[in-house]
């Protein structure tokens, strides 16, 4: 994340969008073997989401203007993408269904979103949702996977150590 001003930003919005409801509606069906499966979006709290959104926004500085362009909508569309990411890997129990079923999803909603469709976008958005909105379903994918993942962890705590600091 660039200085203090984007993440002052992001956690002023970030509360604002803890007291907001999302779902995971009709638009993410999803195509997999378990389609007929109702989804179950996990249960997160505020602090959650809220490290969510901050996560995703420092990962990629794409997400980061894309959400200082779109407010709430932004918000809305990266937290469901985390929580339907997390609901196909629970519900298809495999990685690759997972992510067709999501890229499905989000194509059908895009133009309300306008959420950046880059591969980079959705690398990001699910693996940051497996870290902090779902990392209990890191047992649903390969283990190089899950190495990959503790290593962005790492990472964005480091970062996250390194602005307290700078902000402290």
């Amino acid at each position: 994340m660039r200085s203090g001003g984007l993440g002052t930003v992001l956690f002023a919005t970030t509360l604002l969008i803890s007291t907001l409801s999302f779902g995971t509606g009709a638009a993410w069906a999803g195509s997999g073997a378990h389609a007929g499966v109702p989804l179950r979006a996990p249960t997160t709290t505020p602090a959650q989401d809220a490290a969510y959104l901050t996560n995703v926004a420092q990962a990629d500085s794409e997400l980061a203007t894309y959400t200082q362009q779109e407010g709430n909508v932004a918000l809305r569309a990266m937290l469901t993408d985390g929580a339907a990411f997390c609901a196909f890997l629970l519900r298809d129990e495999g990685i690759d269904a997972a992510l067709v079923d999501l890229a499905d999803g989000a194509r059908s909603v895009e133009t309300q979103t306008h959420l950046p469709s880059s591969v980079r976008t959705f690398n990001t958005l699910e693996s940051v949702a497996m870290i902090d909105l779902c990392p209990r379903e890191q047992r649903l994918i390969p283990a190089s996977v899950r190495s990959k993942l503790h290593q962005l962890a790492a990472s964005l705590a480091s970062s996250s150590d390194s602005s307290k600091s700078k902000s402290g």
